[in-house]
């Protein structure tokens, strides 16, 4: 009765528009208040906000978010975005692929579906539309492709997750590139096949000639301007951003994979990376000059982090509150007697989280639902970090699922479209991600094989 009361109080918190945060916070003090006594509460709150925030294995997380704001201000995505287009313009649907690529890329530099989505939004949907990609459809592609920030290297989310159920972040990572590519290849060709198979609509689109020139072949068959764009000027410029991307994706898993650094080393020399690529950006390509990216970027990651450790001391607050009443040893021990398959119900947990994914941003899921069902996974048998990968690309594919899916509303937002026109869309691709999530949790192996590679047990 004292959790279901706390968390009751947390969701209307939550619905009153409280900060998810201070709902985590309050919940877990109200929780501690009514099971022990006063002067309790007031020691934890007192202590968690040093304990939770004093780990070392932290430092990685504004690491990882001055690296992605060091590279967004310096025009980097948008180099991405470019110099991927004119790779893959010539396949059916080029431009859709180029997009599904190009936020993969992003996606392991941000580590945010949501970042991802506003970053690659506007300027994505506004080149589909412009080369006769319905809008809609395109703002849909780019909410699809940002549920791949919590799985390709770096990824904030899986740094996170690591440290909340005290999982290695290293393998973590490397469990994540395999099931991340997976993901971004397998959504790439299925749009490219949905445009070979319905050409001149609007999920086909239009060759670059054709926007100048209505007479000129189907995007699907490459266009009059399919051997020129390679030749267009800044062709060179754009694709040593697509080098850059690269480059920091190899520091960050090759590192680890190597041995060279941990985690947090491999996050603290992405971000030295990242600055070292911002000052030698010609000033001809940078968005700002020097100066102003380096301020604009300890700015926002300063914003960031405040939110996030603010999120951890609730979430700690929260997680101390489940662990002293050993709500997660009960539920442990209350699945242990059900008469049906374990992996049967490792699948109704993943279920169960999907509409958790559709309300909440992921991180908060995270903190809220992590520290109870990873240790109930984990002590039926199966593998934490395989659980990990799910329960990551479950609360992904639940950023696009109707009719809360975040991803879709701000890809709708910054395109000054309607929610629901994008979601018609969507379904398709979220319908993809449930196929492929399904995909890992049968073959394991999927998702273990690189972690094993590299030495992990």
């Amino acid at each position: 009765m004292i959790l279901a009361g706390v968390l009751l109080l947390v969701i209307v918190l939550i619905l009153m528009e409280v900060p998810i945060a201070l709902a985590l916070l309050a919940g877990g003090a109200a929780g501690i208040v009514l099971s022990q006594e006063f002067s309790s509460a007031t020691a934890v709150i007192g202590n968690t906000p040093f304990t939770a925030a004093s780990s070392y294995e932290l430092l990685v997380i504004p690491m990882y978010i001055l690296l992605g704001s060091l590279l967004a201000n310096a025009g980097i995505g948008q180099q991405i975005y470019r110099s991927v287009h004119r790779l893959v313009h010539r396949l059916p649907g080029g431009l859709a692929v180029s997009v599904v690529g190009a936020t993969a890329l992003f996606s392991g530099i941000s580590g945010s579906s949501a970042a991802d989505v506003a970053a690659f939004g506007r300027i994505s949907v506004s080149e589909m539309s412009r080369y006769g990609y319905n809008k809609a459809y395109a703002a849909a592609v780019v909410a699809a492709a940002g549920t791949f920030a919590n799985l390709i290297p770096p990824s904030l989310g899986i740094v996170i997750y690591g440290i909340v159920a005290k999982e290695s972040v290293g393998k973590l990572i490397l469990a994540g590139v395999v099931p991340g590519l997976i993901s971004m290849l397998v959504l790439a060709i299925f749009v490219a096949v949905r445009a070979m198979r319905n050409p001149g609509s609007g999920v086909a689109g239009v060759s670059a000639g054709a926007a100048a020139a209505p007479s000129a072949p189907a995007d699907i068959v490459g266009g009059p301007l399919a051997g020129a764009v390679r030749n267009q000027p800044g062709f060179l410029t754009d694709s040593v951003g697509l080098v850059y991307g690269l480059v920091i994706f190899c520091i960050a898993v090759g590192g680890l994979y190597g041995g060279l650094f941990t985690p947090t080393e491999a996050g603290g020399v992405a971000a030295l990376a990242a600055l070292m690529i911002a000052w030698l950006t010609p000033r001809s390509t940078r968005l700002r000059p020097l100066g102003a990216i380096i301020r604009a970027s300890l700015v926002e990651t300063s914003q960031f982090t405040s939110m996030i450790f603010l999120l951890l001391v609730g979430g700690a607050v929260f997680s101390y509150f489940l662990a002293v009443e050993g709500f997660a040893a009960s539920l442990a021990e209350w699945t242990a007697t059900l008469q049906i398959e374990p992996k049967l119900l490792v699948a109704l947990i993943l279920v169960v989280l999907l509409p958790l994914g559709m309300l909440l941003e992921g991180l908060a899921i995270v903190l809220l639902a992590i520290p109870v069902l990873h240790p109930v996974v984990t002590g039926l048998g199966f593998d934490g970090v395989w659980f990990a990968i799910l329960a990551l690309k479950v609360i992904e594919v639940g950023l696009i699922m109707p009719p809360f899916g975040v991803n879709v509303f701000v890809s709708a937002g910054v395109n000054g479209l309607p929610a629901h026109s994008v979601f018609r869309y969507v379904l398709p691709f979220a319908a993809l991600d449930l196929a492929i999530t399904a995909a890992f949790f049968l073959f394991p192996e999927l998702v273990l094989w690189l972690p094993r590679i590299a030495g992990y047990k």
